[in-house]
């Protein structure tokens, strides 16, 4: 009797979970009720089709560490009355490594090719004392293993324990086991989130410091917190809506008073179809780049995001970490229901000293943000270069308020920005939402005044932007810097734009193809007469907008020149006119540059249609100077301002502009990814 009781109430506090995060989006519903729901998913401009993923099904991890013990898990040929400690004696079943006592020296290996129905959980295993020991999680055999999470919190739980490695493993967990319950397990207290891999640093210990984590060769695909459903939840407001319940990746977590997750290597992880975002990092400390709290020493190496149902990637209050050669596609994907459908390939907010380099960022849809990759509020020396970003609704460049001394350099952005939600051809995006922006610049932040962002460096970037690529959509082609920028470098970009660009940050928002949120432009004056706070981001105030004047470039200090105009006036008399073809009214460029770079493909989608022939002309740049307005030593977290190899890599002889050398030799990321297909356990989250 004692036990139906449990049971029932256990069932009840599942249900009341289910029942909340329902109520929750019935609310959302009910407040967007006047908005038609389209299901209908979205269509890359161009017809353009991504590439899926390559995985592979080898186990290619190959340690030197010696370990106290292995204990193996068979499926098909194990018994749960064997000790594990050897391929005759597997155990069968993962719910019976609890009672092994899994501890530092541990190597828990699964037969690979079989499926593995549960979860395998390392929780409070830190003590006062450090250990030098390793806990390896893997597969053995022939081929990869398959966790099978369905109906569990996560396929591997991490908490509070350093020193774990997890190896060629493949992950899913696409669901519950019913309609009505998240969760199998009667006492299971995570209810809420379903992830193949979670990592937690929390109160619950009092060694709760996670360091040296290692990910590698793993494949995560189909994951959801609940099963099918009938209504879509595509993202139609404009909070996250966090607590309604989603399948996520990889995610590490610090939550209130854990100590912090250090040195964290991820390599060679495919993740595809989840119903949130692919990895994401979140601290819990202070914005100031200490370490208390924080997440540090992040490196994410040749992986790939697949279709998430949120952003690729997000990292809050990560420092000191470096993403390279990874490619995020079609990020806020709403193939399936279950998905958020909105999301920018990557996205920061609160990160110190963080590089992003060698990425492709693509594809990008949702009704806002969703950009290739964007500097959200609150982080300092946050550098994204030598990127490839194409085809993302949201757009290209987006650096948020409070941001100091972060770059976007030596880009190649192709067909950003094309949301637009009066175009009568993208219905799929419902009536709210924002336009496109190729590049935006400005300070808003949930604060009532914009602010920032400060001692901005935006050079060398090839932005290409055709009517036939947008097709067959028409692209609102917005570029937009904001007056509340203080310290905005602006060179050597090619802004190659078919149209005149447009000013749109103060067309906001949209609702019935008009208007209907002001600009939360940075406040220079008090509310106007009359008018009432708006909904919105932190119930600012209408803003008064003002145009760019010399007074404001000078309090700005924006040093906007040297950048080549597809549609440059050559017969401008001043350096107003020779661009008011092709910026928007406004904005100028104290030394506007015409001419053809001679692109090898103008109507292309690849990096290498736009590697430019007219010597001359690219070898034309300028030094990019360090802003008086910068109090850093140089400029640049990241090796300063002078860069020395381009896009592709070859050698910069002289100063160039856009993000190529002229008949630039190609250098193909595939092979990239082959050479650095190897693990070396001694450079591993150092």
């Amino acid at each position: 009797m004692r036990t139906f009781v449990v049971y029932f109430i256990v069932l009840m506090f599942c249900n009341l979970n289910f029942v909340t995060a329902q109520i929750q989006l019935d609310e959302l519903e009910k407040e967007n009720s006047s908005y038609d729901i389209n299901e209908e998913i979205p269509v890359t401009p161009n017809d353009f089709i991504f590439k899926k993923p390559h995985t592979n099904d080898q186990i290619k991890y190959k340690s030197k560490t010696k370990y106290t013990r292995t204990i193996y898990v068979d499926n098909e040929n194990g018994s749960d009355s064997n000790n594990g400690l050897s391929k005759e004696m597997a155990i069968k079943s993962l719910e019976q490594i609890v009672r092994l006592n899994i501890t530092f020296g541990d190597q828990i290996l699964l037969k690979g090719q079989q499926i593995h129905i549960g979860t395998i959980e390392l929780i409070n295993l830190n003590t006062e004392k450090k250990s030098n020991k390793r806990i390896h999680i893997g597969s053995y055999g022939k081929g990869k293993a398959v966790i099978d999470f369905r109906g569990y919190p996560a396929g591997v739980w991490i908490q509070n324990t350093s020193n774990v490695s997890i190896t060629d493993l493949k992950f899913t967990g696409n669901g519950g086991p019913n309609n009505e319950t998240f969760m199998l397990r009667e006492s299971e207290k995570n209810i809420d989130q379903r992830y193949a891999i979670r990592i937690q640093s929390d109160d619950s210990h009092n060694f709760s410091l996670m360091e040296n984590l290692f990910i590698y060769n793993v494949d995560i695909k189909d994951v959801f917190l609940l099963n099918p459903v009938q209504k879509s939840r595509a993202c139609r407001q404009w909070h996250m809506n966090d607590g309604a319940g989603w399948g996520w990746g990889i995610f590490g977590q610090v939550l209130k008073n854990g100590k912090g997750l250090h040195n964290v290597t991820i390599q060679h992880v495919n993740v595809s179809n989840v119903s949130q975002m692919g990895i994401r990092f979140k601290g819990a400390g202070k914005i100031d780049g200490s370490l208390q709290g924080n997440v540090n020493n992040v490196k994410i190496e040749y992986c790939t995001i697949y279709r998430s149902g949120g952003p690729g990637m997000q990292f809050n209050r990560c420092n000191n970490s470096h993403m390279k050669f990874c490619r995020i596609t079609e990020s806020g994907n709403r193939n399936d229901k279950r998905k958020w459908g909105r999301g920018s390939g990557m996205w920061t907010w609160g990160l110190h000293n963080f590089l992003f380099e060698h990425n492709i960022f693509e594809g990008a849809q949702g009704i806002a943000d969703s950009c290739g990759a964007h500097i959200d509020f609150n982080c300092r020396n946050v550098v994204i270069q030598n990127c490839l970003s194409r085809y993302n609704a949201g757009g290209f460049i987006e650096i948020l308020g409070l941001n100091y001394n972060c770059s976007y350099r030596f880009n190649v952005s192709i067909n950003d920005g094309w949301r637009n939600i009066k175009d009568p051809k993208q219905k799929f995006w419902g009536k709210v939402g924002t336009p496109g922006c190729i590049v935006t610049v400005n300070g808003h932040n949930h604060e009532k005044q914009y602010k920032g962002p400060y001692q901005t460096y935006i050079y060398n970037n090839t932005i290409i932007n055709t009517i036939e690529g947008n097709a067959p959509y028409k692209n609102p082609n917005i570029f937009n810097i904001s007056t509340s920028n203080e310290g905005l470098v602006m060179m050597n970009n090619i802004f190659w734009f078919e149209e005149k660009a447009n000013k749109g940050w103060s067309m906001h928002r949209w609702k019935d193809n008009a208007p209907y949120d002001a600009a939360f432009d940075f406040k220079i004056s008090d509310a106007p007469k009359n008018t009432k706070s708006e909904k919105g981001f932190g119930d600012s105030y209408p803003a008064t907008s003002r145009s760019m004047n010399e007074g404001e470039l000078a309090r700005m200090e924006l040093i906007m020149r040297n950048n080549i105009y597809r549609l440059y006036n050559a017969d401008g008399i001043d350096k107003y006119s020779k661009v008011n073809t092709a910026l928007a009214d406004g904005y100028w460029d104290e030394n506007a540059r015409g001419d053809n770079p001679n692109f090898k493909n103008e109507t292309g989608s690849e990096a290498a249609d736009f590697i430019p022939t007219n010597k001359k002309l690219i070898y034309s740049g300028e030094p990019i100077p360090k802003l008086s307005s910068d109090s850093t030593a140089s400029g640049i977290y990241f090796g300063g301002l002078e860069v020395t190899k381009d896009f592709f890599g070859n050698p910069i002889k002289k100063d160039i502009i856009g993000a190529i050398v002229p008949n630039a030799k190609i250098k193909d990321w595939t092979k990239v990814f082959q050479q650095h297909d190897q693990v070396k356990e001694n450079q591993l989250a150092k």
